[in-house]
């Protein structure tokens, strides 16, 4: 049996050897994520260090199994899987490529469920940041509108400036607390991860003063070629400053790491605005996830 614990910020080095053999890096399972909205979700790993693999549950409200992170590319899942869950199981946000491997070894004993709202949104990473061209024209004249109106600065985000995006935070939890579900939730992962910034690896952030004062802030998280759009925050009362952060977070990236390809900005968890916004950007691609009914009595 597998021996689950809650996952702690001392994982994060074992944690993040695993997530760089793992094939396809979907947010649900980056460590900032796990760890930051542990409190709220009750997120446990456990690992068998004969397997090379890091196994994930959820067990607030309810356990759920998601999917291992580490080396997926093996020959002896069935017997992984009968071993730790006997012969029936289900398995939440499973990304496409781990689904493919499972239906190709398991056959019939594996059923899909599409996971819509769960798909993570790909970008061009030039693209997001040039915004060029007449598709982002609409973007593009906001930006700008901004950029006309108002005395700003881009800053990287420190140790040394980190209370004061802690103090923005609480203010944009209290002028949007009620309006958007999970909101509490996810203030309280950001506080974490902001509490503990520069102890868990890669993750990068950027901030936008207005006169001296922060209007808008950004975190992400480098992985590959790729980085993950974790948390983006703007005051309504600046006109585009969501569109701005963004542009202004990715053309400083790619100054530090310019053989980057790909902006991950996560879910739409199925918000028809958000999803309109995140389509608004046009996508490449994205992270398919399902979820995955495994019954060996079915196989």
């Amino acid at each position: 049996m597998l021996d689950f614990k809650a996952i702690e910020l001392a994982d994060v080095r074992n944690f993040m050897k695993h997530w760089e053999l793992t094939a396809q890096r979907s947010s649900d399972y980056c460590f900032p994520i796990l760890w930051g909205w542990a409190a709220d979700y009750g997120y446990q790993t456990a690992i068998d260090k004969t397997d090379d693999l890091f196994w994930i549950r959820q067990t607030l409200p309810d356990i759920y199994n998601l999917a291992p992170v580490g080396n997926w590319q093996r020959d002896d899942w069935k017997q992984l899987l009968c071993r730790y869950f006997g012969s029936k199981a289900e398995f939440w946000l499973v990304p496409e490529e781990l689904s493919k491997i499972w239906q190709a070894q398991l056959g019939s004993a594996a059923a899909l469920e599409e996971e819509r709202d769960n798909w993570e949104y790909l970008y061009d990473i030039h693209e997001l940041a040039e915004l060029a061209g007449g598709k982002y024209i609409k973007k593009r004249n906001r930006v700008n509108h901004f950029k006309k109106n108002y005395n700003y600065k881009y800053l990287p985000l420190t140790l040394e400036n980190r209370e004061a995006v802690m103090e923005f935070q609480q203010r944009w939890l209290a002028e949007s607390e009620g309006y958007l579900p999970g909101i509490k939730q996810e203030h309280n992962c950001i506080m974490r991860i902001l509490n503990s910034w520069g102890e868990v690896p890669h993750l990068r952030g950027g901030i936008i003063e207005v006169s001296g004062n922060i209007a808008a802030y950004t975190i992400g998280e480098l992985t590959g070629n790729s980085v993950l759009i974790h948390f983006e925050k703007a005051l309504t009362e600046y006109s585009a400053g969501y569109q701005v952060i963004n542009q202004e977070f990715l053309q400083h990236l790619l100054k530090e790491k310019p053989k980057l390809l790909t902006v991950n900005r996560e879910e739409d968890l199925g918000d028809e605005g958000l999803r309109e916004s995140k389509l608004s950007y046009h996508p490449t691609g994205f992270i398919r996830k399902y979820k995955v009914t495994i019954d060996f009595n079915r196989g």
